[in-house]
């Protein structure tokens, strides 16, 4: 029930709105100079009988940064730095407004100028480590996406410590995401690259590199492998942190192994270790950005390797089920990108196979 409540003071006369729950306790209240302006406050909470429950739970007076302070603390799941990162720029935008008071329609015009503004990304490392600078680029609808996911991650928390009756992220809509591109490479470009690598600077380019491209193991999980991950007996290398949080084991061809056996070490020593800091792995993307140039080798990133590693496999008859499980995709429609390659091998097979058919019945 919403009362108002005219008031005479110093300044003049005010109006005061005031929302109370079903059992006539008072729950929020606001004034207004003129008394139209309190009576639309009022009908519009009124209204939204989500937002009246709000205003009478535990997180009612609580601010979005006090809620996002709550969320870091007890994340304890993969990416903490990029959750913290997109947190900080939530909190930079909405985080004075107490958590009940944003809406769906607040959301949408964040993610709005979120959609609009340029591009962040970090400044460097050593002095500058922890700043950021912007780029002469608009965000991608990949990054948008993300950003309302975290977004909607520290709702979804919020709904389930009952300081909100409902995550208004939920009513928004995610921007579409653009087919994924699948680039592997070409036979000529494979040898061209892997004798790039083999001439760097950085010794251990061209054994990270053929793993990449013989195991499919994605970036980050090459760079945080130990020794004591490798089984050099039986040619196995064990993941235990993956993009989708689940352990995975990789098998590795002998001729990679036989170039790791190369710098083979020990324990918890990494695979691929800074020179300055043993303990963090090495940051080696001049040299592979050096590799593809003296390799001629156009639109094509480290990632890129995991998708020729897929593309091998289909081409060569392997099922999806069988891409899947050695690329370690949680989703078979990850790997369906890779149908049309399975099928060209199948049809030229066939081709090849009812040519010799034809041709010894004639």
């Amino acid at each position: 029930m919403a009362t108002i409540r005219k008031i005479e003071n110093q300044s003049g006369i005010v109006y005061r709105a005031i929302i109370r729950d079903r059992l006539g306790k008072q729950i929020k209240s606001k004034t207004f100079k003129r008394k139209g302006d309190a009576r639309a406050w009022a009908d519009r909470i009124e209204a939204d009988r989500d937002a009246i429950a709000a205003f009478g739970n535990k997180g009612a007076r609580m601010s979005f940064a006090e809620l996002v302070d709550e969320y870091v603390l007890q994340w304890h799941g993969k990416d903490w730095q990029h959750q913290h990162h997109v947190a900080k720029y939530w909190v930079e935008r909405i985080g004075e407004y107490r958590i009940q008071e944003i809406d769906a329609d607040r959301i949408r015009l964040e993610l709005k100028n979120l959609q609009s503004g340029k591009c962040i990304i970090g400044n460097g490392r050593g002095k500058n480590a922890g700043k950021t600078k912007t780029i002469n680029k608009t965000r991608s609808n990949t990054t948008v996406n993300r950003y309302r996911g975290i977004l909607s991650a520290i709702f979804t928390y919020a709904f389930q410590q009952g300081y909100v009756t409902s995550n208004p992220v939920k009513k928004t809509a995610s921007l579409p995401m653009p087919r994924g591109r699948v680039r592997y490479l070409s036979e000529g470009e494979r040898t061209r690259l892997l004798k790039a690598c083999l001439v760097s600077e950085w010794d251990r380019l061209y054994v990270l590199v053929l793993m990449a491209m013989t195991t499919g193991m994605r970036k980050n999980e090459l760079m945080r492998l130990t020794w004591k991950d490798i089984d050099f007996d039986n040619g196995l290398a064990f993941l235990h942190n993956t993009k989708n949080g689940e352990p995975r084991v990789c098998p590795v061809p002998i001729h990679t192994l036989t170039e790791l056996k190369k710098f083979r070490g020990v324990g918890s020593a990494l695979l691929f270790p800074s020179a300055l800091k043993p303990d963090r792995p090495f940051e080696f993307k001049k040299h592979w950005k050096k590799a593809l140039e003296q390799a001629k080798v156009e639109n094509f990133v480290f990632h890129s390797l995991r998708h020729d590693f897929c593309s091998s496999l289909a081409m060569h008859g392997a099922t999806l089920a069988e891409i899947a499980e050695l690329a370690g995709h949680k989703d078979l429609q990850t790997t369906k990108r890779y149908t049309h390659l399975s099928v060209a091998h199948k049809q030229k097979i066939a081709e090849n196979i009812m040519a010799k058919v034809v041709q010894s019945g004639v």
